[in-house]
């Protein structure tokens, strides 16, 4: 009496030989499904009917000891989740086609799962976000930009902090988030080429990346310092103004400088003595009552105010009345 293990093996070995299997030494393999030309559980063929025998060398799949049980197991497994005949629509390979498919043969699948794409996009996004904006994009500060630097309200490939350039397409000419030289005749960024007048820099920058000067030749106005007058003349071109009419001198008479530009012509005294001040007079003079500018005196002098004397002091400290002490 066959068991029900020894037929669906019988069965398993049976359809290995007609899709192509090769033979296992010490083996034939049965390939006609007439029940009654089924291996018994010895492992020996009806021989009547003429089909080939299946002979094993070793024990029997049948038998439990040698493994058989496992491996018939296995197969009951395959049988029962697959059924005991092929499907409709099946192909098989041609007898004696001893070939078989390799997974090498097979081609890879190359898609990607739905979850991969979706977190290959997320860290694509927060890679991006690490990485800041590309020069060029609007910013207030180098953090938000991928380059670390911010100049002109753009990200910017350098820093771009030197005098006259700029990161803006409005002051360069060229492309925002590209450091350049400001265009010439454009006004420099703040704290850069304070005007000067009337021969320094104009508050603008020039071709080179430099702040612009007055041009040479540019008429400029007398200038007064303390007591000493420069005539008016013209611009030399680096910063300077060349007097037309002779170098720099003190204002005539001992006089002070009136203006940033002229000398004063006459001097004055306010005040009640000793504590009078005189005014329009250079240092070391002072204003009498003509008025004009005369040199202070020594101790000794007599005087009436302390603006008389060489160490302003008229009388006092118990000094001798009407005397510089």
């Amino acid at each position: 009496m066959r068991t029900k293990r020894s037929m669906k093996w019988s069965l398993v070995i049976a359809a290995a030989a007609v899709v192509g299997a090769t033979a296992v030494p010490g083996c034939e393999l049965l390939v006609d499904f007439d029940r009654s030309k089924i291996p018994q559980e010895g492992g020996i063929l009806d021989g009547t009917t003429g089909d080939t025998v299946v002979t094993f060398d070793g024990p029997t799949p049948f038998d439990s000891s040698s493994g058989g049980e496992a491996s018939s197991d296995a197969s009951e497994a395959g049988g029962d989740a697959t059924g005991d005949s092929p499907s409709e629509g099946s192909t098989t390979d041609a007898p004696g086609d001893s070939t078989t498919d390799s997974p090498a043969d097979s081609p890879a699948d190359t898609s990607v799962p739905m979850e991969a794409a979706a977190e290959t996009g997320v860290d694509s996004a927060t890679e991006a976000a690490a990485e800041g904006g590309s020069n060029g994009a609007a910013c207030s500060t180098g953090t938000t930009c991928g380059s670390g630097f911010c100049a002109n309200g753009f990200c910017c490939d350098l820093a771009c902090a030197g005098t006259c350039m700029a990161c803006s397409a409005a002051l360069t000419g060229g492309a925002n988030g590209t450091c350049a030289a400001i265009t010439a005749g454009t006004a420099a960024p703040t704290g850069q080429c304070t005007a000067a007048p009337p021969c320094g820099f104009t508050g603008n920058c020039t071709t080179g990346a430099v702040c612009e000067e007055t041009a040479s030749g540019t008429a400029c106005a007398a200038s007064c310092t303390g007591s000493s007058l420069t005539p008016a003349g013209s611009c030399s071109g680096t910063g300077t103004c060349s007097p037309d009419a002779g170098a720099t001198a003190a204002c005539p008479s001992n006089f002070a400088c009136a203006s940033g530009t002229a000398c004063a012509s006459t001097c004055t005294v306010t005040g009640t003595a000793p504590t009078a001040t005189s005014a329009g007079c250079a240092t070391g003079f002072w204003c009498n009552a003509t008025p004009a500018c005369v040199a202070t005196g020594p101790m000794g002098t007599t005087c009436t105010n302390n603006f008389e004397c060489t160490n302003g002091l008229c009388g006092a400290d118990g000094g001798t009345p009407g005397t510089c002490n």
